[in-house]
């Protein structure tokens, strides 16, 4: 104690300034605060449409019917247009031959997407042998209705290709664009 004043009244310079900083942050806080007066509230919309589900069913197998092998290579085409086949030089196409055909629904309108796998391969007693293929349409309109579209493609033969059945898969799919 000094002159009779307790040491608890004095108060150094920093302690009032670090008084003063608390004092202007607690007057700054309490002016952020906000009481509504000039707040705006507003009820927005949100909508969304929900189509049907596209569906897609094979309605004929691709068939490259009875084709002779030669003592070359060579390739069996079948447009996707129509059900014509040619045989290259070497080979001999024997009889029919169908195109693959496939039923797209969607809804009324809007475009659908055709996507063929680009190959696959057949499989039987001898080589397997390779297969290309091709969509006759990139897109459908969907009308609501079944909408056919057609795959062909081009067989590669093996020279003195085994005799007997060849089989394989391929995949296709539909979907809105």
């Amino acid at each position: 104690m000094q002159w009779g004043i307790p040491k608890m009244l004095f108060v150094t310079k920093d302690q009032f300034m670090l008084n003063k900083k608390i004092a202007l942050l607690g007057a700054a806080a309490v002016a952020m605060i906000s009481t509504g007066a000039n707040a705006a509230t507003v009820s927005a919309t949100a909508e969304v449409d929900i189509l049907a589900p596209v569906t897609l069913a094979q309605t004929a197998g691709l068939d490259f019917g009875v084709v002779a092998a030669g003592a070359a290579a060579g390739t069996v085409t079948l447009t996707p247009a129509s059900d014509v086949r040619t045989c290259s030089a070497g080979l001999a196409c024997v009889g029919a031959a169908n195109r693959g055909a496939f039923s797209v629904v969607g809804a009324n309108g809007y475009t659908v997407v055709i996507t063929v796998a680009p190959t696959t391969t057949l499989t039987g007693l001898g080589a397997p042998m390779s297969l290309s293929l091709t969509a006759s349409t990139p897109l459908v309109i969907a009308s609501g209705l079944p909408q056919t579209f057609h795959v062909g493609g081009t067989l590669a033969v093996g020279a003195a290709q085994t005799a007997g059945t060849y089989n394989g898969t391929y995949s296709v799919s539909a979907d809105y664009q």
